[in-house]
């Protein structure tokens, strides 16, 4: 089985978020179309996670006489070798991110968390859904071998890369443990959320800090109420306590 394979099963093969599509969290019918750029001196990154899109940001990012100190971004997501390598990307460069409208999956696993500042606007949405460290993978007795193989690598690349940011890597996964009986239901018959968000005060004792909110507030739900279904609200326990490297292999 090749990556490119695996890279698909990851990322349809999340149970707790179910068949609900994360295209209805952006309130779109459509999938979105890619566009990677650099407009009014700021990154622009719209559509997918891939390789393709990140090596050309990239690329854009080297020839610009005047670097981008900002990347704006809406994305569904995308494979965990390509959020990874974005999010390395934007730590490196000491990149800020702005969520334009939706920041989902490896988007919000890795880009978001790896920004020098990030910025939320009033309707900028967030969404969680688990991660390599997840134990719920579906995956067929014929190509468990090579799926272990291939998330063994994602998990260690993902937990050195968490540590690199200061995050506790239980981040992307910790929604996945307050999900009820009835959610997963829910979930499989592509009814209820399809992922989870924090507070700002909850992001905050993962490590997730430096967020700034360009609008004074952050509402999302208030200003995409056909979406707020979809996203379930976790909190975080208030004996929660912060660990580097929570998840090692």
């Amino acid at each position: 089985m090749n990556n490119l394979f695996l890279g698909l099963v990851l990322a349809f093969s999340v149970l707790v978020v179910g068949c609900a599509s994360l295209n209805d969290v952006n309130e779109s019918s459509q999938s979105p179309e890619t566009y990677v750029g650099i407009e009014n001196g700021m990154l622009i990154y719209s559509g997918g996670i891939t390789e393709i899109s990140n090596n050309s940001i990239f690329a854009l990012f080297n020839e610009a006489e005047v670097k981008p100190k900002r990347l704006l971004i809406t994305s569904q997501g995308g494979e965990i070798d390509a959020g990874l390598a974005l999010g390395q990307w934007v730590k490196d460069n000491n990149l800020d991110v702005e969520v334009i409208r939706v920041c989902a999956s490896s988007c919000a696993n890795y880009v978001f968390p790896a920004a020098s500042t990030k910025y939320l606007r009033k309707d900028s949405v967030l969404l969680w859904h688990g991660s390599a460290w997840q134990s719920n993978w579906n995956v067929d007795a014929k190509n468990r071998e090579s799926f272990d193989k291939y998330i063994t690598e994602m998990r260690q690349k993902e937990t050195d890369f968490f540590a690199t940011i200061g995050i506790d890597n239980l981040l992307t996964t910790y929604g996945q443990s307050k999900f009820s009986a009835l959610d997963f239901a829910q979930s499989f018959f592509g009814k209820g959320a399809v992922g989870y968000d924090y507070s700002i005060a909850d992001m905050e004792k993962f490590g997730l800090k430096n967020i700034v909110l360009v609008d004074a507030e952050w509402d999302w739900r208030k200003y995409r109420p056909k979406s707020a279904e979809l996203v379930k609200r976790i909190k975080v326990d208030e004996d929660f306590d912060f660990k580097l490297r929570r998840f090692e292999i």
